[in-house]
């Protein structure tokens, strides 16, 4: 199987890269190698490859900024997004498309299930949304979309470390009381991804 990984350097993208089957021919390709915001670049490294299965860990996912920068944020996580499903829907890959929790409000009294309705609350969430929307309608329901939450791992930047890093430094340390998670551990989500790929009946939000 030919697989074609795009945001290679994010915590999930670097993950994959590490837990792959061996049996897979594997191309990741990270911002500088793939835009997925340019739909001439995304055709070209597809259909170039025609890999049988993208996995899309592309994002901006920058919470907080993306109030600044939401032209940006809905660029990547949506409208890249919808190349990335647009090109895949082309040349006949399947597509696994990774997105965010923050599609809801966090009203819910509740764990969220896959068919709650949505309600993103910022920019960031807002984008993610319209991504999901844009990849079902350009593979026509056939894409697998996983939401995650609170990623964390080894590599890259996420609030383990930051943590971390705070407590070496601080006596003390002050933290929001108000929120409400589950840490995902890239590793495991990766291998996770790498189950749902023998999976190809496998569609919808998960």
């Amino acid at each position: 199987m030919k697989v074609l990984i795009t945001g290679a350097n994010g915590q999930v993208g670097w993950e994959l890269q590490r837990t792959a089957p061996p049996e897979y021919d594997l191309k990741a390709l990270d911002r500088s190698q793939l835009d997925i915001t340019n739909l001439r670049a995304v055709e070209n490294a597809l259909i170039g490859y025609r890999p049988d299965l993208i996995i899309n860990t592309a994002a901006y996912t920058k919470v907080d900024r993306a109030e600044e920068e939401p032209q940006l944020a809905y660029a990547v996580n949506a409208e890249g997004a919808a190349n990335i499903a647009k090109v895949a829907h082309k040349c006949g890959a399947r597509l696994i498309h990774l997105s965010t929790d923050f599609v809801f409000d966090g009203e819910s009294g509740r764990p969220y299930k896959p068919d709650d309705a949505t309600n993103p609350i910022n920019i960031y969430g807002k984008s993610k949304r319209d991504g999901e929307l844009k990849v079902r309608g350009a593979t026509n329901g056939e894409a697998l979309i996983l939401r995650t939450a609170w990623v964390y791992s080894a590599h890259g930047s996420n609030f383990v470390k930051t943590i971390l890093r705070l407590m070496l430094k601080r006596d003390k340390l002050l933290i929001v009381d108000d929120q409400i998670g589950t840490p995902t551990w890239a590793y495991d989500l990766s291998r996770a991804i790498w189950a749902f790929a023998t999976k190809s009946e496998l569609k919808g939000i998960y």
